[in-house]
C-alpha cells in the first residue's frame, strides 16, 4: 500500500489552487514518468525585480503582470528549470515572506498536485538525470541535482549594468520571445569597457556611486546589436546590461549579482542594493562599498578585450544529427564556453504533420516557442495571455527514464510549424556541438 502523501501548507504563488507535496516517493515518481512516457511537465514560474519593469512579451495577460500581493513589483522573469529557490528581494504581502519555494521547478502530477522537481531527483536520480549527469552534478555542488538554470527575463527598459564573479550565461535572444522585432532593431547590450578605459577612471566612476546625478558607468562601456536568432556568450565578471528585448538565458545553478550602476530608467540603486545579492566567497560582506577592494579584484583583461564580440558570438548552424525529413535543427549555443563544455541549445522545428524520434545523450528540458503537437505523449501547445492560477502545457523534461526506453517520438499535431527549444546541460555531448 503507497504512503499517504503529505501536502505542504504554503502554495506556489502563481497556483494558489494546486496543492504542493512535501518529498517524493517511488509510486509519485512512476506516476508521472508513466503518464507521458518519461517526459515531466514543467510548471511556469514567475517572479520579479524590484529595479525593473517588464517588458509584458511573456505572455501573461495583462492583470497578471502586476500581481495585488507583489507590492507593486512587476513580473518580468519565468523560470523554467532551476531546483533551488531564487532570491529577488520581493515581499509577499499575504504572508509578509519572500513568495514561497520562488522560481523552483515544479511538476505537474497526474492527480493534478505539484511536486518540486529536485523531489523527484532525489526519489530516483539515475531515472530522472541517469548516471552521467549525476556525477557531473556531484561535482559542481556535492550533491546530485540539475546543473543548469533555463529562464526568460523581459524588461522595458536594459537591466541595470552589472557583473558576475562566479555565474556565467549564455543568451538566445530569438524572433519567436520578440515578435515583430525588426532585423535592424536598435537595441544592445553594453559589455566590458571600453580598451580606452584606466584603472584610476573605473575607480572614480564607482567613487561617484551616490554622490551625484549618476556615476556614469555605462558611458565606459561598449554597446552591441544582439542578432535575433543567433546566441551569444556571456562569461563570469564581465560588466554587462543586457538589452530590453526577451532573452531566453541559461547558466550555472546560482543567482548572484553585482550591481554596478547607481541610475536606471527604473529608478535609483542604493550602495547595499549594489551588493545584496553577492556571495560571502565571491565578495566578504566587510569590503562591501570599498571600491579600492573593487578595482583590485576586477578582471580588466577580460572587461577590455578587443575581440570580446568575435569570440562570444555564436551564429547559428545546423544540427545535422537530429534534421530529417520535414525537420529542421539549429544549435543555437554550441561550442567550449570558458574552455568547457557548459552548455548547449537546440531550436528543433517540425513542419505540419512532421513526426521525428528524438534520442539525445543526455536528459533535457524543452519549451515551446511555437505551434502545437506531442513530446512522447505529453501534449504541447504555445500559448498567449496566459493567467496567473491556470497551467499551460509548454515546457517539459525528458529524463533518463524515457531515454532508456529508445527516446521519445516528436510530432507536430497542428497546421503551424511546431518549434521546441531544448536547453542541455553541462557535458552531456561525449562530442561538443559545433566543435571542429
Amino acid at each position: 500500500m503507497a504512503a499517504p502523501t503529505s501536502i505542504l501548507a504554503e502554495k506556489l504563488h502563481e497556483y494558489p489552487h494546486h496543492d504542493v507535496i512535501d518529498g517524493g516517493s517511488d509510486s509519485i515518481l512512476d506516476d508521472c514518468l508513466n503518464q507521458n512516457d518519461g517526459v515531466l511537465q514543467l510548471l511556469h514560474r514567475y517572479a520579479g525585480r524590484t529595479f525593473c519593469s517588464p517588458g509584458k512579451r511573456l505572455r501573461l495577460d495583462e492583470k497578471s503582470y502586476y500581481p495585488d500581493y507583489m507590492g507593486g513589483t512587476g513580473l518580468d522573469e519565468v523560470w523554467m528549470c532551476c531546483t533551488v529557490p531564487i532570491v529577488t528581494g520581493v515581499i509577499d504581502t499575504r504572508t509578509g515572506k519572500a513568495p514561497f519555494r520562488e522560481g523552483e521547478a515544479h511538476v505537474l502530477t497526474p492527480g493534478g498536485q505539484v511536486i518540486s522537481l529536485q523531489d523527484l531527483i532525489e526519489t530516483n536520480p539515475e531515472a530522472v538525470m541517469g548516471e552521467k549527469l549525476m556525477a557531473v552534478s556531484q561535482s559542481l555542488f556535492g550533491r546530485v541535482t540539475w546543473p543548469i538554470v533555463s529562464k526568460k527575463f523581459d524588461n522595458l527598459n536594459p537591466i541595470p549594468h552589472h557583473l558576475h564573479w562566479s555565474k556565467w550565461e549564455v543568451y538566445d535572444i530569438n524572433s519567436f520571445d520578440n515578435p515583430g522585432v525588426s532585423p535592424s532593431h536598435y537595441h544592445t547590450t553594453a559589455m566590458g569597457l571600453y580598451p580606452f578605459v584606466t584603472k584610476d577612471q573605473f575607480l572614480a566612476c564607482m567613487q561617484r556611486w551616490g554622490q551625484g546625478e549618476y556615476n556614469g558607468v555605462r558611458h565606459l562601456s561598449p554597446h552591441t546589436m544582439m542578432k535575433l536568432d543567433d546566441g551569444f556568450v556571456m562569461p563570469n565578471g564581465v560588466l554587462h546590461s543586457p538589452t530590453d528585448l526577451c532573452t531566453h538565458e541559461l547558466h550555472v545553478t546560482m543567482d548572484e549579482h553585482f550591481l554596478a550602476e547607481d541610475l536606471t530608467l527604473d529608478g535609483r540603486i542604493g550602495a547595499a542594493d549594489a551588493f545584496y545579492a553577492c556571495r560571502e566567497e565571491d565578495y566578504p560582506k566587510d569590503r562591501h562599498q570599498d571600491w579600492e577592494y573593487l578595482v583590485a579584484k576586477f578582471d580588466f583583461e577580460a572587461n577590455q578585450d578587443p575581440d570580446f564580440v568575435q569570440k562570444n558570438s555564436r551564429p547559428a548552424i545546423t544540427a545535422k544529427e537530429f534534421a530529417g525529413d520535414g525537420v529542421n535543427a539549429r544549435w543555437i549555443v554550441y561550442c567550449d564556453i570558458l574552455g568547457d563544455q557548459k552548455c548547449s541549445i537546440l531550436r528543433l522545428t517540425l513542419a505540419p504533420g512532421a513526426r521525428t524520434s528524438f534520442r539525445p545523450e543526455s536528459p533535457v528540458l524543452f519549451h515551446t516557442n511555437g505551434g502545437r503537437g506531442r513530446v512522447g505523449k505529453l501534449e504541447v501547445r504555445y500559448h498567449q495571455n496566459m493567467k496567473l492560477g491556470e497551467i499551460y502545457p509548454e515546457i517539459g523534461f525528458i529524463t533518463q527514464a524515457a531515454l532508456n526506453r529508445g527516446g521519445v517520438e516528436i510530432e507536430n499535431t497542428g497546421d503551424e510549424p511546431l518549434v521546441l527549444t531544448f536547453d542541455f546541460p553541462q557535458h552531456a555531448h561525449s562530442q561538443t556541438p559545433g566543435a571542429e
